[in-house]
């Protein structure tokens, strides 16, 4: 399975938020971008520095970052930059904090909990089957006051390695309790708002639910939703005519086979994590999808 919250990329109107900031703060740190031009929104500048970053470190090159993109800025300076950044802020300490937050992801709750004791419960909103929000041990990296439009009134970044996530506030209270993002946790305006003031960089944050596992898809391998996921998002695209039924055919062989072609992808007709990126990078684009 991979992942990448949002495919950030050029757009009309532009792409914004933090983790674009975050994105453009990395490529500057690795003298990509100007500092001049540090902003939350993803213009030309921040895809011609992504596009030179991903020639020189082999990386597909189309100006969109994804989970691969995401994973090598991680690697290559993100890390740095973040840990750096919270270690001005707090010092020599590198302590956890007594604050600590617990994601139930079976429940769509948000736990926050102090010296051990939970103080409040908050309904949340989670990343879809297609998108799942990441399981694991996480912490808070970066904290914003009124990032705005998606972001709502708060953000709260998470340490995730593969995509920009956050718990942030929403303009679509109507997602509350339900599995509908691309991966981000979302809280409702008054919520994140009263939880922000007791939560710092380093908080702990341990996200729980349903695991979401790929396979490989190949001729032969048995029925299921990540075939049909395939098979629609194939159709979107106007490569696949058949009913997306949930099995691997021959049919299905193909039209992945023909999309490998048309995104210069190693041609196998199977979907292994590098086509499954590719796919639903596609599937964006052409649904115009841009909510984190």
């Amino acid at each position: 399975m991979f992942y990448a919250s949002r495919f950030l990329r050029t757009t009309r109107p532009a792409m914004a938020g933090p983790d674009v900031y975050w994105i453009k703060t990395v490529l500057a740190e690795l003298g990509f971008l100007s500092r001049e031009a540090l902003s939350w929104e993803f213009d030309t500048q921040t895809e011609a520095a992504v596009l030179r970053f991903q020639r020189m470190h082999n990386l597909p090159v189309d100006g969109i970052v994804g989970p691969s993109t995401y994973r090598a800025l991680w690697t290559l300076g993100g890390y740095r930059v973040l840990y750096d950044e919270m270690s001005r802020s707090q010092g020599s300490t590198n302590h956890y904090p007594a604050a600590f937050l617990q994601i139930d992801g079976g429940r769509c709750l948000l736990h926050h909990y102090v010296e051990g004791r939970l103080q409040t419960s908050y309904p949340i909103a989670l990343g879809s089957p297609n998108t799942p929000t990441p399981n694991g041990c996480w912490h808070i990296i970066s904290r914003e006051v009124n990032p705005g439009g998606f972001f709502g009134t708060r953000w709260l970044g998470l340490s995730i390695p593969f995509g920009a996530y956050g718990i942030h506030g929403t303009d679509n209270p109507e997602s509350i309790g339900k599995r509908t993002t691309h991966g981000c946790i979302y809280m409702l305006n008054p919520h994140i708002e009263e939880l922000f003031d007791h939560i710092q960089t380093n908080t702990p944050v341990v996200i729980t639910g349903p695991a979401a596992a790929g396979r490989m898809l190949e001729p032969g391998v048995l029925p299921g939703r990540d075939i049909q996921r395939v098979q629609t998002i194939l159709h979107t695209l106007q490569i696949f005519s058949g009913h997306p039924d949930g099995r691997y055919t021959p049919a299905t062989a193909a039209a992945v086979a023909s999309f490998q072609k048309l995104e210069g992808l190693y041609i196998s007709g199977k979907v292994c994590p590098y086509t499954y990126e590719a796919l639903e990078k596609s599937y964006d684009i052409a649904m115009g999808a841009v909510r984190p």
